[in-house]
């Protein structure tokens, strides 16, 4: 009787070998991209806050200027159409709307406004709304009963949507701002 020394896998061990070592490497793969999708994800929504930001900055930069010439001071913190001025001209600026978002001023040096220039920033999209607020203590016409006083109060909401693959997040800054 032979006896033989030579001993090995057989295939079915082999088989079974890749299997297990070709699950290790997917499960490798998904978590590597995973973390660089979240990564991303995470790159998407700073992004998306600083645009958020630096809009809510331009809004106050713009009550903060009075200047006739480029329709500026607290008349023009409101959507386009609104804040009459005593001459029943509407001094609003800021676009109503989800509108994408531009990353040039333009001439007046207000973000969020019909005179921003640039290419639109792609997977991105802003919309800024203005609405005005009832003072208490000095009633205007936001004020139920309305008042005599001038609007003092205005409540302001950016919202800037951006998307993660195919899925769609929002950013959104609320603040209130007054004119004493």
């Amino acid at each position: 009787m032979r006896h033989n020394s030579e001993k090995g896998f057989s295939y079915i061990e082999v088989m079974i070998a890749i299997v297990i070592l070709s699950v290790g490497i997917l499960a490798l793969l998904a978590a590597i991209s995973s973390a660089v999708m979240r990564s991303r994800g995470q790159e998407q929504q700073l992004a998306a806050k600083q645009i958020a930001t630096s809009t809510l900055e331009s809004i106050m930069s713009a009550k903060e200027t009075a200047d006739p010439d480029r329709n500026l001071g607290w008349l023009s913190v409101g959507n386009v159409g609104t804040n009459p001025d005593d001459d029943d001209i509407m001094r609003g600026v800021f676009v109503t709307g989800m509108q994408s978002v531009l990353p040039g001023a333009g001439p007046d040096q207000v973000l969020g406004t019909a005179d921003d220039n640039g290419i639109p920033i792609p997977g991105v999209r802003r919309e800024i709304i203005i609405t005005d607020l009832c003072d208490p203590d000095r009633p205007s016409t936001a004020c139920t009963p309305a008042g005599d006083n001038p609007i003092k109060m205005r409540s302001v909401q950016i919202s800037v949507i951006y998307y993660i693959g195919t899925a769609e997040f929002t950013e959104t800054i609320n603040t209130v701002l007054t004119d004493y």
